[in-house]
């Protein structure tokens, strides 16, 4: 059996955690949140799962990085929030005295670099490496807490050892496929929760099944031609981590960057932030995304439309009718 060291005690973290241990691997858990680290050692995490208990094994978490080490873990799992990645494995890196595998769940588009994340943490992480692996896909924490069926996909440019990761978490309710689109699987990633705001102002603002749809297929059509821009593979988007995360996210309010923008149909951008609690990481992507678009002279309606909503107050309310207006193939 493996030791894993988990980075981050959210909702994934904790999800990803109960997992690992029902399959029977040893977990610690490093956090910055001294409550949820508390949880954590008495089996719960309250803040996302209420009193609902992870499943019988021994837990270890901690807020001391040298704690969090000594297990020795084989595997080191990035489970922050994407702004805290390069500080957070940073810390992790300059104590770490041995090679071990890294499995990246955080997703989006480093902002330093407009690149994919597994660009940046190859980098931080170099010298100290056997392999990154990042698993992507349709997957709300909650239901996979509460072991609903689900399926993501576990990507390398090795498969061997995108496979390697897939069997710590294969079990009879979750279930990971390999795949080596590194690049694909990142930008779809980072893409969909931009379009996932995209489609919660949409949702809250047009009833119409006719027009949630023509939309959803949209922002697909211009994330596939962002793929290929960015040297990705197109049939990836017909991966779990493709349309299927796609789909779970711009269609369903445990979606953060749906609910975020259904707020934003509401009551508008400024607005929209103050009352926010959760991280939106396609906030900040569309930012990025947006510089792309616009070096690259792409036709993408639905993604050049939300930046402006967002960040050039242009009216949330003519969205949908200004896409459709755009749209020339």
């Amino acid at each position: 059996m493996a030791k894993i060291a988990i980075l981050g005690t959210g909702a994934w973290g904790t999800a990803l955690a109960n997992i690992l241990m029902e399959n029977g691997h040893t977990v610690v858990m490093w956090g910055v949140d001294s409550k949820e680290v508390n949880d954590l050692n008495h089996q719960l995490n309250t803040r996302y799962y209420g009193n609902k208990k992870l499943v019988d094994k021994p837990l270890i978490a901690s807020t001391n990085i040298d704690q969090v080490l000594s297990a020795h873990p084989n595997f080191i799992l990035i489970a922050v929030p994407s702004i805290y990645i390069v500080n957070t494995l940073k810390q992790f890196i300059d104590k770490l005295t041995y090679k071990c595998y890294f499995i990246n769940v955080s997703k989006g588009l480093d902002p330093q670099t407009n690149d994919i994340w597994s660009k940046t943490i190859k980098q931080i992480i170099n010298g100290k490496s056997k392999g990154l692996v990042s698993l992507i896909g349709p997957s709300f924490a909650i239901e996979v807490f509460n072991q609903q069926p689900t399926m993501i996909n576990s990507i390398s440019s090795s498969l061997p050892l995108a496979r390697m990761v897939s069997l710590l978490f294969n079990n009879s309710h979750f279930r990971c496929i390999e795949i080596k689109d590194e690049v694909g699987a990142e930008i779809i990633g980072a893409l969909k929760n931009v379009m996932a705001i995209a489609m919660g102002v949409a949702y809250q603002l047009h009833t119409s099944i006719n027009t949630r749809a023509a939309m959803l297929a949209q922002g697909t059509k211009e994330i596939n031609r962002l793929v290929d821009i960015y040297g990705g593979q197109s049939s990836t988007i017909t991966q779990f981590c493709g349309i299927g995360d796609i789909y779970l996210t711009c269609t369903d309010e445990k979606s953060r960057n749906f609910s975020f923008g259904k707020l934003v149909a509401m009551v508008g951008v400024k607005k929209a932030l103050i009352q926010n609690t959760s991280t939106v990481e396609g906030y900040l992507a569309t930012k990025v995304i947006y510089q792309t678009i616009k070096n690259k002279k792409l036709n993408s309606p639905l993604l050049d439309e939300i930046y402006h909503v967002l960040y050039e107050n242009k009216d949330q309310n003519l969205f949908v009718k200004n896409v459709i207006k755009r749209i020339i193939d």
